[in-house]
């Protein structure tokens, strides 16, 4: 069956059509499945039985399973493993919080972009995820924040989950589109953050795009030298260009860059990288989001201490570059900045 959720509004409109049923019919499955957040055909009690039928037996509106969920009680973050229809599994992250619940979405199964700071691209690459593959992990996030009591819903979306959202780009437009869509999810783009390495074409088309959301970077260097360390797409796209984009971002939108900075200890954590942070992005508007590094098996790096971290900060505040120290929630599930690895068991998933 065709997993529901790749479809478009307008393709469902199409879909509803060509079964003979008015276009109003379309509106009205679309509102049960991201209004009233149903997992099954047989609840849209307002739909003729024939047409429930035919639904039932084209479209699945659970194209993915839940086969392990954990719950870090401390900061109530939670993380799903699902696997789809292929037999492949994702990571997605819900995260807790006073002002709202933000779930983190994956785009890719595995990362071919090979940080040496995340689990996930040292796992491999497998392939791209559908748009209807990316929406489905919010709607399950979703789904189960309207059964808690009290209800509550998604405030936010982030793409931080497991791949590289920029090279798996039409689906992941296509999911911002469903999440955006005024009589769906009906999310403000501001309220979506799409996170990259560093693709400047990718970042200059997004910035074109209809979408006003928002962008954030993984710098994790001052510097082409350190950064090729960490990330081995700095051996092709120099912070020049990478800036540049940047900037051009910033500009169109007239909006900020975020720009993620994992401080790993003796290899970026320095007052002379914090200085050198500062004079590259000094004249952008943006955000630095100091992220200690979390523990990834076989990388051989280490967490900068707090001493440093707050040294770091300071040399920030000092040129008055906003900056926050972000402890990542969900580490005790290995669910915090740069954990997702997919897999039951955690296996590399190229084996």
């Amino acid at each position: 069956m065709t997993n529901f959720f790749d479809l478009s509004r307008a393709e469902l409109l199409q879909a509803i059509q060509d079964l003979g049923q008015p276009r109003f019919r379309a509106d009205q499955v679309w509102s049960w499945v991201y209004r009233q957040k149903v997992t099954g055909f047989e609840a849209m009690s307002n739909l003729p039985a024939s047409l429930r039928r035919q639904l039932i037996a084209s479209y699945d509106l659970n194209p993915a399973v839940v086969v392990d969920s954990r719950t870090d009680e401390e900061t109530g973050t939670r993380k799903a493993l699902l696997r789809l229809s292929d037999g492949e599994s994702v990571e997605a992250v819900l995260m807790r919080e006073p002002h709202g619940d933000t779930t983190c979405l994956s785009t890719q199964v595995g990362c071919p972009m090979a940080c040496t700071i995340c689990a996930t691209g040292q796992a491999g690459f497998r392939r791209d995820l559908s748009a209807g593959e990316i929406v489905f992990q919010f709607v399950h996030f979703d789904r189960s924040l309207l059964a808690q009591d009290p209800p509550a819903m998604v405030t936010n979306v982030v793409f931080m989950g497991m791949g590289e959202p920029l090279l798996n780009y039409r689906a992941t437009l296509a999911a911002i589109a469903t999440l955006c869509d005024p009589y769906g999810p009906a999310f403000g783009a501001h309220r979506i953050t799409v996170s990259t390495v560093g693709l400047p074409q990718q970042i200059r088309a997004l910035a074109a795009e209809h979408y006003p959301v928002r962008l954030a970077v993984s710098l994790h260097g001052a510097n082409d030298e350190t950064r090729r360390q960490l990330v081995p797409l700095a051996s092709r796209v120099n912070l020049g260009e990478l800036l540049a984009a940047c900037a051009e971002y910033a500009r169109v939108r007239r909006d900020r860059v975020t720009f993620e900075y994992v401080l790993v200890k003796g290899v970026n954590d320095s007052r002379r990288d914090a200085r050198q942070l500062v004079s590259l992005i000094g004249q952008l508007p943006s955000h630095v989001n100091l992220i200690p590094l979390n523990q990834v098996a076989g990388c051989g790096l280490e967490p900068s201490p707090p001493e440093a971290i707050q040294h770091f900060q300071e040399e920030l505040r000092r040129s008055r570059i906003p900056c926050t120290v972000r402890h990542s929630r969900g580490v005790a599930i290995g669910a915090g900045c740069g954990q997702l690895r997919g897999g039951e068991h955690g296996p590399k998933l190229g084996s």
